[in-house]
């Protein structure tokens, strides 16, 4: 249990600059629409935070109750569904502030935008990398106690990223940050209602596809996948490796050049010096050819983030020359 928690503290704290980018943009404009000051703004960052946390410790106990069966829930209409209902909240904080510093009647329609709780609520469920990298590993462990231990640690180490927002409530005193506030909020609505809108389109009008192709895609639940590495670069790919545990239920193999007989990975993740060298040796698997200290994040955020469609083998080339491709498409 107390292991559970320590490691789902250190998960926060690892990806918790990434909560920081995703969440900067929308709790700041939401502290600058009303004057407050430090203690203020404080108190909102941990009603936020309360809000948060209950989705946090939800989505941990369901993760870990369903186990791998929650890999089946289609992330991108859960995703698109909790953007726009960010944009419609964002969009009334904006007009219930408007009306009130107006001294105008004020909606009941927008009074609920007054709980940062809610907020909290919706922010907590979006499925940023983040999120998606505890909600990985809850599945791993399995068991409700064990999720909630995970994810709860988990708000915490990224709670620590979120309070220095708070220092920021002070330039709410400035007139004009109120007006420049509000604006931010609409256009930052606007943005999610667009990829909201563009999510529900895809998954309802996904796209046909081709009868001469095929779709090749990384981290499909329990898929297995083969790492092959060259001696002198096995550092590296033991990084790889590790970082693929944390976001991918199916096994994941490491091997070296030297102990390769026989392939039964439908994905192999291949040292470019090695198809640099024997390119032939793989041409009948969907491969990828990748350089050794390429970025890690980069190029797993843009495997995760896609579907590869090709019409015959899928040959991809991670370098820092160049990204080579057939043609893909979001999932």
């Amino acid at each position: 249990m107390f292991t559970t928690l320590i490691e789902g503290f250190f998960l926060g704290l690892a990806t918790g600059s990434t909560c920081l980018v995703t969440c900067t943009p929308i709790y700041l404009p939401y502290l600058l629409t009303e004057e407050r000051n430090f203690s203020k703004s404080l108190l909102t960052i941990l009603e936020i935070s309360a809000g948060r946390f209950f989705s946090y410790l939800t989505f941990g106990a369901l993760a870990g109750f369903a186990g791998t069966q929650i890999a089946t829930i289609n992330r991108s209409l859960f995703t698109s569904i909790a953007y726009i209902l960010l944009s419609i909240y964002l969009v009334l904080s904006a007009v219930r502030t408007h009306k009130k510093a107006k001294k105008c009647h004020i909606p009941k329609a927008t009074m609920f935008t007054k709980s940062a709780f809610i907020l909290g609520i919706l922010t907590g469920i979006n499925f940023c990398p983040s999120f998606l990298i505890a909600l990985s590993k809850a599945v791993d462990l399995g068991g409700v106690f064990d999720g909630i231990n995970l994810f709860l640690g988990f708000f915490f180490g990224t709670t620590l990223f979120l309070i220095p927002i708070a220092f920021a409530g002070g330039l709410s005193k400035i007139k004009e940050m109120g007006g420049v506030a509000k604006i931010a909020s609409i256009l930052i609505a606007v943005w999610f209602t667009f990829i909201g809108v563009k999510g529900l389109v895809k998954y309802f009008n996904p796209a046909p596809l081709p009868t001469d192709g095929r779709m090749v895609e990384v981290f499909v639940p329990t898929q297995e996948l083969t790492i092959i590495a060259s001696e002198k670069n096995i550092e590296y790919f033991s990084k790889l490796k590790a970082e693929i545990n944390k976001m991918h239920n199916g096994q994941v193999l490491l091997i070296t050049e030297a102990n390769i007989d026989s392939l039964s990975s439908p994905v192999l993740l291949i040292d470019k010096a090695i198809t640099d060298k024997d390119h032939d040796k793989f041409k009948e698997y969907d491969f990828f050819s990748i350089e050794n200290n390429y970025p890690l994040e980069k190029m797993l955020t843009f495997m995760n983030s896609y579907v590869f469609r090709t019409s015959d083998h899928l040959h991809w080339d991670f370098s820092f020359s160049e990204n080579k491709h057939i043609s893909l498409q979001k999932p």
